[in-house]
């Protein structure tokens, strides 16, 4: 065993922390290791982080944690000393036949920063060192100025250094050594190239406040060693106790007990890091402790977080794009991944998510559970900071809730949305030998069902810090979604820019217009494919690119989209109906269904999922045609779409829309919009299929005074059709 002097260092730690020698029961002789108490964070927060200063000793503080709270962390001269020694052997090993003779330090504040020019002088190489908070301009003009042979930084650091410089060849630099986030290799070998270096010559150590240097990665072995003066243990979640949820196979938390850190509990440290084949190696006849790499972290405060490996993220994003700068965040059940590139496209954002998904099983099956949402990744705009905004950050971060009271996320109007009416079309159906029942969506304070994904988008960006006072909300959307974004984002005091197309229906840009929202308007289709989506979501981008400080919903791409109808809209049907036989639902984000549909298959209901698609609509393959109503259809294959979860699918034409929606009129005396004509004319269609004594539910969307200058107008119908409703066309859609 390679920890010998435990005896010894039990006394020195119960001298040094009285606390810690009333947890071991007082006065023993012989002590073995596995019967000692692991230093957790509880008992670290309680006993450690929280004592108050010694003027004699050293302090150093986290740059904050989940709670908020920055840890303070003691260090005595002979601390220092051990912990200088030990680098600078460490480093002249490495930098061996290097010919490295100029060091620069670019790695903020903190131990390492603080004691890297002392281990360059050690080393004999002239030394310079650069703040982290200066802007990333500055960092550049050193390194052009400076020429350093071996720059020593973080990879957070370096990402930005590489986003910002124009060819990193040219900083002449032959050796890097990374400290603090996780490096995956994947992410080394493309750093390697874009500095024109073997991959070699970038070597990862691994260390904490705590206990100093753990460990570095040996190219040679493969493999992460461990450093001088520390002994590790690879432990499962359950010898933490609490509610952890076991580890992957092959994969242990390292607890370390350290020999020569003496201002530290350091006997069975929980790093709460989590490593994959923890097992001894044989160096030079010497039996070394060692691990193949470090791939996520754990802890209570972490929720499902545990289950997250930005190892294994990293290596699927590379895969697609090679400059990536990749931040993830974990809030709560919330999974988002951000990409800065000079190359990558929002067209990439949906391969990398739907590989995450199968490549990394436990965070498919989370999500499958609903244990955690759907993952979300953004292609981040040039120009555009990262989520931690500067260039020193975190690469894997956690976010609890917040206490945001400064804005009523659901008071006032925005507290009627969601619970709508559930009424029978008696009328309509009367003969039809089974029971229809119309979700009033339409009667939503913003007139459409849209106001329930666009109400959850803005809270759960508000509880991210996505969105504060002042951001300005920018969104693609024909009509429905664009109103519920401006009734949202006038009640709580944000901007809201609405970018649409000619087929914006005046009426909607009178709305908008009313709730103060600013009209942008593109007036040409996309020129490769003639649609005006893939031309509105450029526009969106430019805008992004040119206000800072904005945030884009992404109804097309934000899981909270569909999460919204998951959670509420279908659980409200089947909590009245007690079954649903049949649900009727247009489609065009495919969002609503999505949520509808995933609800009915994870509960284990019977429901058949039926869609309702406009003639001209490739949503489910079919061909592509003009259409005359926004809302319903689509020129593309949503995100959102999931054909595996729809039962059937019934294709509308316009003037089955248009009798629909005046058959709902004369008939049920409700009003609405022409997606619901399209549902009314889907059901009629499917009548004679439909299992007598069913009960049916459908999704009235909107509202129809939108539409009173076209579907509702009879000079529109007799110009657009060449022909007039009769009236049994307003009976029943034939």
């Amino acid at each position: 065993m390679l920890l010998s002097n435990l005896q010894d260092k039990v006394l020195e730690v119960t001298g040094v922390f009285p606390w810690y020698k009333r947890m071991i029961g007082g006065e023993k002789t012989s002590y073995s290791l596995q019967n000692l108490p692991l230093m957790t964070s509880e008992i670290l927060d309680t006993h450690y982080y929280t004592q108050d200063s010694d003027p004699s000793l050293a302090v150093y503080r986290t740059s904050g944690t989940s709670t908020g709270r920055r840890k303070a962390i003691f260090y005595s001269e002979e601390d220092d000393k051990n912990y200088i020694d030990i680098k600078t052997k460490l480093f002249g090993e490495l930098l061996a036949g290097s010919g490295c003779t100029r060091a620069l330090a670019d790695m903020g504040t903190g131990h390492a920063a603080n004691t890297a020019l002392s281990i360059f002088e050690r080393l004999g190489l002239e030394k310079s060192s650069i703040p982290f908070d200066l802007p990333i301009e500055q960092h550049i003009e050193r390194l052009q100025a400076f020429k350093p042979e071996l720059l020593y930084t973080m990879p957070s650091i370096l990402d930005h250094i590489v986003y910002a410089a124009g060819n990193p060849r040219d900083f002449g630099i032959r050796k890097i050594i990374l400290v603090g986030e996780i490096a995956t290799l994947g992410w080394q070998r493309n750093m390697a190239r874009l500095f024109g270096l073997d991959p070699r010559d970038i070597v990862d150590t691994y260390g904490s406040i705590e206990m100093g240097t753990i460990a570095y990665y040996s190219h040679e072995l493969g493999r992460y060693i461990l450093a001088e003066g520390i002994f590790a243990e690879g432990l499962g979640t359950e010898a933490l106790g609490g509610d952890l949820r076991p580890l992957g196979k092959n994969e242990s938390i390292l607890v370390l007990t350290s020999t020569v850190r003496k201002m530290m509990p350091a006997i069975r440290f929980v790093t709460y890091d989590v490593v994959r084949d923890f097992r001894p190696v044989m160096i030079g006849g010497v039996e070394k402790q060692s691990f193949a790499s470090i791939v996520k972290r754990v802890g209570r405060e972490l929720k499902h977080g545990e289950k997250i490996s930005l190892y294994d993220i990293e290596q699927v994003v590379y895969r697609h794009i090679e400059d990536a700068i990749i931040r993830v965040k974990v809030r709560n059940n919330a999974l988002t991944i951000y990409i800065k590139s000079k190359s990558a496209v929002n067209s990439t954002a949906p391969a990398i998510r739907e590989e995450i998904r199968e490549c990394i099983p436990e965070i498919g099956m989370m999500i499958r559970n609903h244990l955690l949402d759907d993952i979300e990744v953004f292609i981040v705009a040039n120009g555009e900071t990262l989520e931690s905004g500067q260039v020193k950050n975190k690469k894997l971060y956690y976010q609890k809730d917040k206490d945001r009271a400064e804005m009523n996320l659901s008071g006032g109007i925005l507290s009627t949305i969601g619970n709508t009416p559930l009424i029978k079309l008696s009328n309509l159906f009367q003969n039809s030998g089974f029971e229809v029942y119309a979700k009033m969506e339409l009667l939503n304070p913003g007139g459409s069902a849209k106001d329930r994904p666009a109400l959850r988008m803005i809270q759960e960006a508000w509880k991210e810090g996505r969105i504060r006072p002042g951001t300005v909300i920018i969104e693609s959307s024909s009509g429905n979604m664009a109103i519920s974004l401006a009734m949202i984002c006038k009640y709580l005091g944000l901007r809201f820019i609405s970018v649409i197309d000619p087929r914006t229906t005046e009426t909607n840009i009178q709305i908008l217009k009313a709730l103060d929202a600013k009209i942008d308007y593109v007036a040409e289709p996309d020129p490769e494919t003639g649609e005006f989506l893939p031309a509105r979501l450029t526009r969106v981008q430019q805008l992004l690119a040119e206000i800072p400080g904005s945030f884009w919903p992404n109804q097309y791409g934000n899981a909270n989209n569909y999460l919204a109808h998951y959670h509420t809209t279908m659980k409200e049907i089947v909590t009245e109906l007690g079954r649903v036989d049949y649900l009727f639902c247009s489609v065009s984000t495919c969002g609503t269904i999505r949520g509808l549909a995933e609800y009915a298959r994870d509960h284990g209901l019977k429901t058949r999922i039926v869609a309702v698609d406009a003639e001209g609509s490739v949503i489910f393959g079919g061909n592509k045609g003009s259409r005359r109503f926004p809302g319903l259809g689509a020129g593309i294959v949503p995100p959102f779409c999931r054909k595996d979860l729809i039962d059937h699918i019934v294709y509308v034409s316009d003037w089955e829309i248009v009798k629909g929606c005046r058959a709902l009129s004369q008939n049920e005396s409700i009003l609405a919009g022409a997606s619901s004509g399209g549902i009314i004319a889907a059901v009629k269609r499917m009548e004679q299929e439909i299992t007598p004594g069913s009960l049916c539910a459908v999704i009235l969307h909107d509202k129809g005074e939108r539409y009173l200058d076209t579907v509702y107008s009879d000079s529109w119908i007799q110009n657009q059709f060449g022909r007039e409703l009769s009236s049994e066309d307003g009976d029943v859609p034939n």
